[in-house]
């Protein structure tokens, strides 16, 4: 049995799931909201008591024991991990270590800590002799100790600890093979952030973190609407995003839908989405995309993986981690579990 723990900026969600040969059964998942409401909400406040308070009460809902979880793996923020393939000479592990070590003070914003890096080795370059491809992820202790007293205050045992890039690439893994030719993409877009992962067998693995995603989006309608951020979080779920041509401005009340007026918050996420497609394929001219996944709680925007698709003139299909799982029990939202559940395999496939 593995629990995966995805602490959030705007939620905690746990997935417990047992593995029986080949066969995934999902014994519990969960999610529970950081702030009561949206009007309290403040990403940039959210702090250590949140998440250990929300951890303990959605354990508590789910009859989730904590001192008795024996294989627990949480993520660390990608915002605070520096995720990348890089290149290196063929050596030990133990070598391999010493010298990311080194190479970590180039990507990571040091806060007086030792580095903490991680690596996984891909194989061999097809391009460079005695050398080997590796994706490499590199912290300070200072945020891996912060991290590990929020699972510790919550009364779990500290486990292990991803990213999570890394849970999202578990969960693709578990249902899909990485492309011979081309890559393939996830648009995981959350509450805080939107994140791009493109990678393909013959070609590197790139992430993106871009900081526009659902808080952002009802922040917008509050001030364009002029309404509470309450009212603007309701507007957005039950309107949503419209792609219309025709027209040019937020419409009135009674609107079904919001349409998309020039340079709104959603044409701003779109542009960052295709400038990072096109950054990637300008960097390796060999490759082309494959297929377009889209996960993330905030993905579920009505309308809004149509206006992405249809602004970028690609085929979005919506991601479910729990595809050829046997759930005990209906999930709803599946797409928004996409981290915990790699997080979870994760321990799986490490005990």
């Amino acid at each position: 049995m593995s629990i995966g723990i995805d602490l959030g900026l705007s939620t905690v969600k746990i997935v417990e799931i047992i593995k029986n040969e080949d066969k995934y059964y999902v014994e519990k998942a969960g999610i529970i909201n950081l702030m009561p409401s949206i009007e309290k909400y403040n990403p940039e406040k959210i702090n250590k008591s949140h998440w250990v308070s929300a951890i303990q009460d959605l354990s508590r809902d789910l009859k989730i024991q904590p001192k008795k979880a024996k294989v627990i793996t949480s993520n660390i923020s990608s915002k605070d991990v520096s995720a990348r393939q890089i290149t290196m000479l063929e050596m030990s592990n133990e070598e391999l270590e010493s010298t990311l070590e080194l190479e970590a003070k180039k990507y990571i914003q040091l806060d007086g800590s030792d580095p903490v890096v991680d690596f996984h080795i891909i194989g061999q370059s097809p391009t460079e002799l005695d050398k080997i491809n590796l994706l490499y992820f590199a912290t300070t202790k200072n945020i891996v100790n912060k991290h590990h007293e929020i699972i510790k205050e919550s009364g779990f045992k500290t486990g292990q600890f991803n990213t999570d890039s890394i849970g999202l690439i578990n969960s693709y893994l578990r249902q899909n093979q990485l492309p011979d030719s081309g890559v393939d993409v996830i648009i995981n877009i959350g509450s805080s952030s939107t994140q791009l992962i493109i990678w393909g067998k013959n070609h590197p693995f790139y992430v993106r973190e871009i900081e526009i995603s659902g808080y952002h989006f009802i922040k917008y309608i509050a001030e364009k609407k002029q309404l509470s951020l309450e009212e603007a979080e309701k507007y957005l779920k039950e309107k949503g995003v419209q792609n219309s041509s025709e027209e040019s401005t937020l419409k009135d009340e009674d609107s079904n839908s919001i349409k998309i007026e020039e340079k709104t918050i959603f044409d701003n996420l779109t542009d960052e989405i295709r400038k990072t497609l096109r950054y990637y394929m300008k960097n390796n001219n060999q490759a082309f995309f494959n297929k377009f996944l889209v996960s993330g709680g905030s993905s579920k925007t009505p309308h809004l993986s149509d206006y992405i698709a249809g602004e970028l003139k690609i085929t979005l299909s919506e991601f479910n981690p729990f595809e050829n799982m046997e759930l005990k029990s209906e999930i709803n939202s599946k797409s928004q579990y996409a981290v915990a559940v790699g997080l979870a395999i994760a321990g799986l496939e490490q005990n």
